[in-house]
Protein backbone atom coordinates (compact mmCIF):
# COMPACT_ATOMS: atom_id res chain seq x y z
CA UNK A 1 0.00 0.00 0.00
CA UNK A 2 1.53 3.64 -0.74
CA UNK A 3 2.64 5.68 2.02
CA UNK A 4 0.65 8.45 0.99
CA UNK A 5 -2.55 6.01 1.41
CA UNK A 6 -4.95 7.77 4.57
CA UNK A 7 -6.41 5.87 7.43
CA UNK A 8 -9.54 5.71 5.83
CA UNK A 9 -8.36 4.59 2.15
CA UNK A 10 -6.74 1.55 4.17
CA UNK A 11 -10.01 0.90 5.70
CA UNK A 12 -11.49 1.03 2.91
CA UNK A 13 -9.04 -1.50 1.72
CA UNK A 14 -9.15 -4.15 4.20
CA UNK A 15 -13.01 -3.80 5.31
CA UNK A 16 -14.69 -3.87 8.41
CA UNK A 17 -16.45 -0.74 10.04
CA UNK A 18 -14.87 2.52 10.24
CA UNK A 19 -13.88 2.98 13.92
CA UNK A 20 -15.83 6.07 13.54
CA UNK A 21 -18.76 4.17 12.85
CA UNK A 22 -18.23 1.81 16.24
CA UNK A 23 -17.87 4.88 18.20
CA UNK A 24 -21.14 6.62 17.25
CA UNK A 25 -23.21 3.70 17.50
CA UNK A 26 -21.83 3.10 21.43
CA UNK A 27 -22.76 6.73 22.45
CA UNK A 28 -25.88 6.42 20.40
CA UNK A 29 -26.77 3.50 21.72
CA UNK A 30 -28.56 4.59 25.53
CA UNK A 31 -30.68 7.19 22.97
CA UNK A 32 -32.10 3.90 21.11
CA UNK A 33 -35.52 4.65 22.97
CA UNK A 34 -36.01 8.21 22.03
CA UNK A 35 -34.80 7.64 18.48
CA UNK A 36 -37.29 5.10 18.30
CA UNK A 37 -40.18 7.26 19.38
CA UNK A 38 -39.24 10.36 17.25
CA UNK A 39 -38.82 7.48 14.44
CA UNK A 40 -42.79 6.22 15.47
CA UNK A 41 -43.91 9.75 15.31
CA UNK A 42 -42.10 10.23 11.60
CA UNK A 43 -44.17 7.01 10.52
CA UNK A 44 -47.53 7.77 12.13
CA UNK A 45 -47.02 11.18 10.65
CA UNK A 46 -46.98 10.06 6.95
CA UNK A 47 -49.09 6.56 7.30
CA UNK A 48 -52.46 6.96 7.51
CA UNK A 49 -52.60 3.43 8.19
CA UNK A 50 -50.88 3.79 11.65
CA UNK A 51 -52.36 7.29 12.42
CA UNK A 52 -56.42 5.98 12.62
CA UNK A 53 -56.53 6.38 16.15
CA UNK A 54 -55.58 3.03 17.46
CA UNK A 55 -53.08 3.31 20.65
CA UNK A 56 -52.28 -0.19 20.25
CA UNK A 57 -51.17 -0.50 17.10
CA UNK A 58 -48.64 3.29 17.83
CA UNK A 59 -46.99 1.34 20.77
CA UNK A 60 -46.45 -1.93 19.31
CA UNK A 61 -44.94 0.12 16.00
CA UNK A 62 -42.88 2.14 18.21
CA UNK A 63 -41.28 -1.09 20.71
CA UNK A 64 -40.84 -3.21 16.77
CA UNK A 65 -38.57 0.22 16.08
CA UNK A 66 -36.97 0.42 19.41
CA UNK A 67 -35.76 -3.90 18.82
CA UNK A 68 -34.43 -2.28 15.30
CA UNK A 69 -32.84 0.64 15.95
CA UNK A 70 -31.08 -0.88 19.25
CA UNK A 71 -30.09 -4.25 17.46
CA UNK A 72 -28.78 -2.17 14.12
CA UNK A 73 -26.51 0.19 16.72
CA UNK A 74 -25.00 -3.27 18.40
CA UNK A 75 -24.01 -4.41 15.41
CA UNK A 76 -22.53 -0.99 14.07
CA UNK A 77 -20.35 -0.93 17.48
CA UNK A 78 -18.99 -4.45 17.12
CA UNK A 79 -18.90 -4.01 13.95
CA UNK A 80 -20.31 -7.07 12.45
CA UNK A 81 -22.26 -7.66 9.08
CA UNK A 82 -26.02 -7.84 8.58
CA UNK A 83 -26.18 -11.21 7.94
CA UNK A 84 -25.42 -11.46 11.98
CA UNK A 85 -29.08 -10.16 13.06
CA UNK A 86 -32.03 -11.77 14.26
CA UNK A 87 -35.80 -10.71 14.15
CA UNK A 88 -36.33 -8.79 17.43
CA UNK A 89 -39.22 -10.75 19.70
CA UNK A 90 -41.41 -7.20 19.18
CA UNK A 91 -40.43 -7.48 15.38
CA UNK A 92 -41.82 -10.38 15.16
CA UNK A 93 -44.98 -9.34 17.22
CA UNK A 94 -45.80 -6.63 15.43
CA UNK A 95 -46.11 -8.81 11.99
CA UNK A 96 -48.64 -10.66 13.80
CA UNK A 97 -50.27 -7.63 15.26
CA UNK A 98 -50.63 -6.24 11.52
CA UNK A 99 -52.14 -9.72 10.07
CA UNK A 100 -54.75 -9.45 12.64
CA UNK A 101 -55.53 -6.13 11.96
CA UNK A 102 -56.00 -7.02 8.06
CA UNK A 103 -53.17 -4.26 7.53
CA UNK A 104 -51.16 -5.68 4.16
CA UNK A 105 -47.82 -6.88 3.78
CA UNK A 106 -47.17 -3.29 1.76
CA UNK A 107 -47.85 -1.11 4.78
CA UNK A 108 -45.27 -3.75 6.77
CA UNK A 109 -43.11 -2.91 3.85
CA UNK A 110 -43.06 0.82 4.06
CA UNK A 111 -42.29 0.76 7.63
CA UNK A 112 -39.02 -0.40 6.98
CA UNK A 113 -38.37 1.79 3.90
CA UNK A 114 -39.50 5.28 5.56
CA UNK A 115 -37.53 3.87 8.68
CA UNK A 116 -34.50 3.38 6.79
CA UNK A 117 -34.80 6.80 5.07
CA UNK A 118 -35.41 8.03 9.04
CA UNK A 119 -32.69 6.79 10.81
CA UNK A 120 -29.57 7.49 7.46
CA UNK A 121 -31.22 11.14 7.59
CA UNK A 122 -30.05 11.26 11.66
CA UNK A 123 -27.10 9.08 11.35
CA UNK A 124 -25.27 10.62 8.50
CA UNK A 125 -25.81 13.79 10.08
CA UNK A 126 -24.36 12.62 13.00
CA UNK A 127 -21.36 11.01 11.13
CA UNK A 128 -20.48 14.47 9.46
CA UNK A 129 -20.67 16.03 12.88
CA UNK A 130 -18.22 13.74 14.35
CA UNK A 131 -15.67 13.20 11.17
CA UNK A 132 -13.22 15.90 9.84
CA UNK A 133 -11.46 13.95 7.58
CA UNK A 134 -13.34 13.95 3.93
CA UNK A 135 -12.32 10.29 3.05
CA UNK A 136 -12.84 9.07 6.58
CA UNK A 137 -16.26 10.18 6.57
CA UNK A 138 -16.66 8.82 2.59
CA UNK A 139 -15.61 5.27 4.17
CA UNK A 140 -17.97 5.62 7.22
CA UNK A 141 -20.47 6.77 5.54
CA UNK A 142 -20.30 3.78 2.87
CA UNK A 143 -19.82 1.26 5.12
CA UNK A 144 -22.86 1.74 7.07
CA UNK A 145 -25.04 2.61 4.12
CA UNK A 146 -24.12 -0.83 2.91
CA UNK A 147 -24.35 -2.32 5.68
CA UNK A 148 -27.58 -0.63 6.75
CA UNK A 149 -29.29 -1.79 2.79
CA UNK A 150 -28.27 -5.12 3.66
CA UNK A 151 -29.91 -5.37 7.36
CA UNK A 152 -33.13 -3.90 5.82
CA UNK A 153 -33.20 -6.13 2.62
CA UNK A 154 -32.11 -9.14 4.99
CA UNK A 155 -34.41 -8.61 8.05
CA UNK A 156 -37.16 -7.55 4.82
CA UNK A 157 -37.01 -10.74 3.82
CA UNK A 158 -37.56 -12.62 6.92
CA UNK A 159 -40.84 -10.69 7.60
CA UNK A 160 -42.25 -11.27 4.40
CA UNK A 161 -42.55 -14.65 5.20
CA UNK A 162 -43.22 -14.32 8.63
CA UNK A 163 -46.55 -12.40 7.46
CA UNK A 164 -47.17 -15.01 4.49
CA UNK A 165 -47.07 -17.82 7.42
CA UNK A 166 -49.39 -16.06 10.12
CA UNK A 167 -51.76 -14.95 7.54
CA UNK A 168 -52.09 -18.57 6.24
CA UNK A 169 -52.44 -19.61 10.21
CA UNK A 170 -55.35 -17.01 10.53
CA UNK A 171 -57.02 -18.35 7.47
CA UNK A 172 -56.70 -21.94 8.46
CA UNK A 173 -57.89 -21.31 11.19
CA UNK A 174 -61.05 -18.86 10.20
CA UNK A 175 -61.77 -21.63 7.47
CA UNK A 176 -62.10 -23.94 10.14
CA UNK A 177 -63.89 -21.99 12.40
CA UNK A 178 -66.31 -21.35 9.24
CA UNK A 179 -66.50 -25.52 8.31
CA UNK A 180 -67.28 -26.43 11.54
CA UNK A 181 -69.72 -23.39 11.92
CA UNK A 182 -71.50 -25.00 8.87
CA UNK A 183 -71.65 -28.66 9.55
CA UNK A 184 -73.47 -27.69 12.88
CA UNK A 185 -75.98 -25.95 11.24
CA UNK A 186 -76.40 -28.16 8.28
CA UNK A 187 -76.81 -30.87 11.07
CA UNK A 188 -79.15 -29.37 12.69
CA UNK A 189 -77.81 -28.96 15.47
CA UNK A 190 -78.64 -25.70 17.70
CA UNK A 191 -76.82 -22.97 17.52
CA UNK A 192 -77.19 -18.84 18.26
CA UNK A 193 -77.52 -17.40 15.04
CA UNK A 194 -75.72 -13.94 16.06
CA UNK A 195 -73.01 -15.93 17.29
CA UNK A 196 -73.08 -18.39 13.69
CA UNK A 197 -73.39 -15.27 11.81
CA UNK A 198 -70.10 -13.21 13.82
CA UNK A 199 -68.16 -16.45 12.82
CA UNK A 200 -68.84 -17.37 9.52
CA UNK A 201 -68.96 -13.44 8.65
CA UNK A 202 -72.56 -14.37 6.72
CA UNK A 203 -76.38 -12.90 7.72
CA UNK A 204 -78.14 -15.94 8.05
CA UNK A 205 -81.57 -14.07 8.12
CA UNK A 206 -81.75 -13.98 4.62
CA UNK A 207 -82.70 -15.55 1.80
CA UNK A 208 -80.14 -17.94 0.40
CA UNK A 209 -79.22 -19.90 -2.89
CA UNK A 210 -77.01 -22.37 -2.42
CA UNK A 211 -74.21 -23.74 -4.57
CA UNK A 212 -72.13 -26.71 -5.23
CA UNK A 213 -68.86 -26.48 -7.28
CA UNK A 214 -66.89 -29.28 -8.54
CA UNK A 215 -63.61 -29.63 -10.97
CA UNK A 216 -63.10 -32.45 -13.40
CA UNK A 217 -59.26 -32.52 -12.12
CA UNK A 218 -57.77 -33.41 -8.66
CA UNK A 219 -57.28 -29.59 -7.64
CA UNK A 220 -59.39 -26.24 -6.84
CA UNK A 221 -58.01 -24.65 -9.98
CA UNK A 222 -60.44 -22.38 -11.14
CA UNK A 223 -63.20 -22.76 -8.39
CA UNK A 224 -63.06 -19.89 -6.75
CA UNK A 225 -62.74 -17.40 -9.65
CA UNK A 226 -66.03 -20.00 -10.67
CA UNK A 227 -67.35 -19.14 -7.37
CA UNK A 228 -67.09 -15.22 -7.60
CA UNK A 229 -68.55 -15.14 -11.02
CA UNK A 230 -71.61 -17.25 -10.12
CA UNK A 231 -72.17 -15.38 -6.65
CA UNK A 232 -71.82 -12.19 -8.76
CA UNK A 233 -74.98 -13.30 -10.95
CA UNK A 234 -76.77 -12.93 -7.75
CA UNK A 235 -76.40 -9.84 -6.41
CA UNK A 236 -73.85 -7.76 -4.85
CA UNK A 237 -73.19 -9.16 -1.44
CA UNK A 238 -70.25 -10.93 -0.89
CA UNK A 239 -70.76 -14.73 -0.62
CA UNK A 240 -69.96 -17.69 2.05
CA UNK A 241 -67.61 -20.07 0.53
CA UNK A 242 -66.56 -22.89 2.42
CA UNK A 243 -63.68 -25.83 0.89
CA UNK A 244 -66.10 -29.06 1.10
CA UNK A 245 -63.60 -31.68 -0.82
CA UNK A 246 -59.97 -31.99 -2.60
CA UNK A 247 -61.90 -30.05 -5.72
CA UNK A 248 -65.06 -29.19 -4.77
CA UNK A 249 -66.76 -26.22 -2.65
CA UNK A 250 -70.02 -25.26 -1.13
CA UNK A 251 -71.32 -21.65 -1.60
CA UNK A 252 -74.08 -19.55 -0.36
CA UNK A 253 -75.36 -16.47 -1.68
CA UNK A 254 -77.74 -14.38 0.60
CA UNK A 255 -79.98 -11.54 -0.10
CA UNK A 256 -83.22 -9.82 1.85
CA UNK A 257 -85.13 -10.54 -1.12
CA UNK A 258 -84.99 -13.96 -2.42
CA UNK A 259 -82.59 -13.85 -5.77
CA UNK A 260 -83.29 -14.87 -9.21
CA UNK A 261 -81.27 -17.94 -10.46
CA UNK A 262 -82.34 -17.25 -14.32
CA UNK A 263 -78.80 -15.96 -14.75
CA UNK A 264 -77.40 -18.95 -13.41
CA UNK A 265 -78.84 -21.15 -15.98
CA UNK A 266 -76.43 -19.54 -18.78
CA UNK A 267 -73.67 -19.14 -16.70
CA UNK A 268 -70.35 -20.76 -18.54
CA UNK A 269 -68.07 -21.94 -15.73
CA UNK A 270 -63.99 -21.97 -16.26
CA UNK A 271 -63.05 -25.41 -18.45
CA UNK A 272 -63.69 -28.51 -16.30
CA UNK A 273 -65.77 -27.25 -13.43
CA UNK A 274 -69.51 -27.80 -12.76
CA UNK A 275 -71.85 -25.81 -10.98
CA UNK A 276 -74.77 -27.19 -9.31
CA UNK A 277 -77.37 -25.23 -6.91
CA UNK A 278 -80.61 -25.45 -5.09
CA UNK A 279 -83.88 -23.12 -4.96
CA UNK A 280 -83.41 -19.74 -3.48
CA UNK A 281 -85.02 -20.53 0.52
CA UNK A 282 -84.94 -18.32 3.66
CA UNK A 283 -83.37 -18.28 7.10
CA UNK A 284 -81.18 -21.35 8.68
CA UNK A 285 -83.62 -23.56 7.15
CA UNK A 286 -83.23 -22.16 3.78
CA UNK A 287 -79.51 -22.46 4.20
CA UNK A 288 -79.88 -25.70 4.78
CA UNK A 289 -82.66 -26.91 2.46
CA UNK A 290 -81.06 -25.08 -0.86
CA UNK A 291 -77.77 -26.47 0.08
CA UNK A 292 -79.55 -30.04 0.11
CA UNK A 293 -81.10 -29.44 -3.17
CA UNK A 294 -77.70 -28.34 -4.33
CA UNK A 295 -76.31 -31.40 -3.72
CA UNK A 296 -78.89 -33.22 -5.14
CA UNK A 297 -78.80 -31.07 -8.34
CA UNK A 298 -75.16 -32.47 -8.87
CA UNK A 299 -75.28 -35.96 -8.04
CA UNK A 300 -77.83 -36.33 -11.07
CA UNK A 301 -75.24 -34.06 -13.11
CA UNK A 302 -72.86 -36.66 -12.01
CA UNK A 303 -74.95 -39.43 -13.28
CA UNK A 304 -74.80 -37.94 -16.74
CA UNK A 305 -71.91 -36.44 -17.26
CA UNK A 306 -72.03 -36.49 -20.95
CA UNK A 307 -75.60 -34.93 -21.47
CA UNK A 308 -75.42 -32.60 -18.31
CA UNK A 309 -74.56 -29.30 -19.17
CA UNK A 310 -72.17 -27.19 -16.94
CA UNK A 311 -74.86 -25.65 -14.95
CA UNK A 312 -77.38 -27.72 -13.24
CA UNK A 313 -80.32 -26.43 -11.66
CA UNK A 314 -82.45 -28.39 -8.69
CA UNK A 315 -85.28 -26.75 -9.97
CA UNK A 316 -84.97 -28.59 -13.49
CA UNK A 317 -84.00 -31.55 -12.22
CA UNK A 318 -86.10 -32.10 -8.86
CA UNK A 319 -88.20 -34.82 -10.63
CA UNK A 320 -85.66 -36.77 -11.56
CA UNK A 321 -83.82 -36.75 -8.31
CA UNK A 322 -86.53 -38.03 -6.71
CA UNK A 323 -87.02 -41.02 -9.11
CA UNK A 324 -83.72 -41.65 -8.46
CA UNK A 325 -83.46 -41.38 -4.92
CA UNK A 326 -82.16 -45.18 -4.86
CA UNK A 327 -80.62 -45.77 -8.12
CA UNK A 328 -80.67 -49.52 -8.31
CA UNK A 329 -84.35 -49.69 -7.78
CA UNK A 330 -84.82 -46.76 -10.41
CA UNK A 331 -82.89 -48.60 -12.87
CA UNK A 332 -84.94 -51.64 -12.22
CA UNK A 333 -88.31 -49.53 -12.72
CA UNK A 334 -87.19 -48.38 -16.03
CA UNK A 335 -85.75 -52.11 -17.16
CA UNK A 336 -89.00 -53.40 -16.90
CA UNK A 337 -91.25 -50.44 -18.00
CA UNK A 338 -88.98 -50.08 -21.19
CA UNK A 339 -88.10 -53.56 -22.11
CA UNK A 340 -86.57 -53.18 -25.80
CA UNK A 341 -86.97 -49.99 -25.41
CA UNK A 342 -84.25 -49.34 -22.49
CA UNK A 343 -81.33 -49.84 -25.39
CA UNK A 344 -78.42 -47.70 -25.11
CA UNK A 345 -78.51 -47.57 -28.90
CA UNK A 346 -79.31 -44.21 -30.94
CA UNK A 347 -82.40 -45.50 -33.04
CA UNK A 348 -83.67 -46.50 -29.16
CA UNK A 349 -82.67 -43.14 -27.96
CA UNK A 350 -84.93 -41.55 -30.59
CA UNK A 351 -87.84 -43.18 -29.91
CA UNK A 352 -87.74 -42.96 -26.34
CA UNK A 353 -87.63 -38.73 -26.54
CA UNK A 354 -90.05 -38.75 -29.10
CA UNK A 355 -92.42 -41.12 -27.25
CA UNK A 356 -91.71 -38.83 -23.48
CA UNK A 357 -92.74 -35.58 -26.04
CA UNK A 358 -95.65 -37.14 -27.06
CA UNK A 359 -97.04 -37.89 -23.63
CA UNK A 360 -96.66 -34.44 -22.63
CA UNK A 361 -98.21 -32.98 -25.62
CA UNK A 362 -101.46 -34.84 -24.41
CA UNK A 363 -100.82 -37.27 -27.53
CA UNK A 364 -100.98 -35.01 -29.89
CA UNK A 365 -98.47 -35.53 -32.76
CA UNK A 366 -98.86 -32.65 -34.66
CA UNK A 367 -98.13 -30.86 -31.21
CA UNK A 368 -94.24 -32.93 -31.45
CA UNK A 369 -93.86 -32.19 -35.27
CA UNK A 370 -94.13 -28.40 -34.30
CA UNK A 371 -92.00 -28.66 -31.06
CA UNK A 372 -89.33 -30.99 -32.29
CA UNK A 373 -89.13 -29.71 -36.01
CA UNK A 374 -89.97 -32.80 -37.64
CA UNK A 375 -93.02 -34.63 -39.86
CA UNK A 376 -95.98 -35.32 -38.30
CA UNK A 377 -95.75 -39.35 -40.19
CA UNK A 378 -92.61 -39.52 -38.38
CA UNK A 379 -93.86 -38.98 -34.99
CA UNK A 380 -96.48 -41.54 -35.45
CA UNK A 381 -94.39 -43.80 -37.22
CA UNK A 382 -92.01 -43.38 -33.92
CA UNK A 383 -94.64 -43.44 -31.26
CA UNK A 384 -96.05 -46.80 -33.36
CA UNK A 385 -92.69 -48.47 -33.21
CA UNK A 386 -92.22 -48.00 -29.63
CA UNK A 387 -95.35 -49.46 -28.84
CA UNK A 388 -94.13 -52.69 -30.82
CA UNK A 389 -90.85 -52.58 -28.43
CA UNK A 390 -93.15 -52.10 -25.53
CA UNK A 391 -95.74 -54.54 -26.49
CA UNK A 392 -98.44 -52.25 -25.32
CA UNK A 393 -100.10 -48.86 -26.20
CA UNK A 394 -98.10 -45.99 -24.91
CA UNK A 395 -101.31 -44.88 -23.35
CA UNK A 396 -101.52 -47.37 -20.84
CA UNK A 397 -99.79 -46.77 -17.71
CA UNK A 398 -99.11 -43.52 -18.89
CA UNK A 399 -98.12 -42.25 -15.24
CA UNK A 400 -95.28 -45.28 -15.43
CA UNK A 401 -94.10 -44.58 -18.43
CA UNK A 402 -93.69 -40.94 -18.39
CA UNK A 403 -92.01 -41.68 -15.18
CA UNK A 404 -89.65 -44.34 -16.77
CA UNK A 405 -88.91 -42.33 -19.71
CA UNK A 406 -87.99 -39.18 -17.86
CA UNK A 407 -85.16 -41.44 -16.05
CA UNK A 408 -83.79 -42.82 -19.09
CA UNK A 409 -83.45 -39.67 -21.15
CA UNK A 410 -82.22 -37.99 -18.15
CA UNK A 411 -79.67 -39.75 -16.49
CA UNK A 412 -78.99 -42.26 -19.95
CA UNK A 413 -76.60 -45.40 -19.48
CA UNK A 414 -76.69 -44.94 -15.47
CA UNK A 415 -79.95 -46.57 -15.95
CA UNK A 416 -80.35 -48.42 -19.20
CA UNK A 417 -79.83 -51.80 -20.03
CA UNK A 418 -76.12 -53.06 -21.21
Amino acid sequence: MSALASPGAELAQQGGMPPAVRALAAELLPRAPQLARDMTDHLVANMPELSAGDDDLREETRASVEGNVDQVLRLYKLGAGADALVVPPDAAEYVRGLVRRGITLAVLLRTYRLGHAWFWDVWSEALMERVADPTELLVAQDRSSAFLFAYIDGISGVLVDAYGTERERMMRGAAQVRAETVRVILAGEAIDEEVADRRLGYELRRHHVALRLTSGVAEVRGLERAATEAAALLGPSAPLVVLSGAASLDVWCGAYEAPSVDGLEDYQPPEGIRVAFGAPAHGVAGFRSSHAEALQAARIAGLAPATAGPVTGYPRVELVSLLATDLPRARAFVLRQLGPLASPDEPAERLRETVLAFLAAGGSATRVARERYIHQNTVAYRVKRAEELLGRRVTESPTELTCALTLAVALGSAVLSD
